[in-house]
């Protein structure tokens, strides 16, 4: 049998791979509070930025907003709304490193397109 930690973490990350818009983890918190309402909020917090930290999923820091986090770890980019801040996956791409790194020793990179959702090209008038 499982231990307590080991099913809140299995409970946490099904939550979270069944939430396909990249959710805060107060979303994740209130979703898992749901169905499992003995899970803390700090519970759910310290799984989901020790998951990140494996590499078991991954986290978006998303200037001018909240860090989200994501269930589907293969390469892959993001595509972020200005509007209503939404967030969706897209095709990965292949970027090349810069020749001139100004010392630094890159780790990782990220791709993250900005523009508007389905909805926001509708209710703008530019479908």
């Amino acid at each position: 049998m499982a231990d307590r930690n080991t099913m809140q973490k299995e409970i946490i990350h099904q939550t979270l791979c069944g939430m396909c818009d990249h959710p805060t983890a107060a979303l994740v918190y209130d979703r898992v509070h749901q169905r499992h309402p003995t899970i803390s909020r700090s519970t759910v917090y310290r799984v989901l930025a020790r998951m990140a930290a494996e590499g078991k999923i991954l986290r978006l820091d998303l200037a001018g907003s909240d860090s989200r986090y994501d269930g589907q770890t293969a390469p892959h980019g993001h595509v972020r709304c200005r509007v209503c801040g939404a967030v969706a996956d897209i095709p990965p791409v292949a970027v090349d490193p810069p020749g001139d790194t100004a010392g630094f020793l890159l780790e990782d990179c990220a791709v993250v397109y900005r523009g508007l959702c389905p909805v926001c090209r509708r209710s703008a008038g530019l479908c």
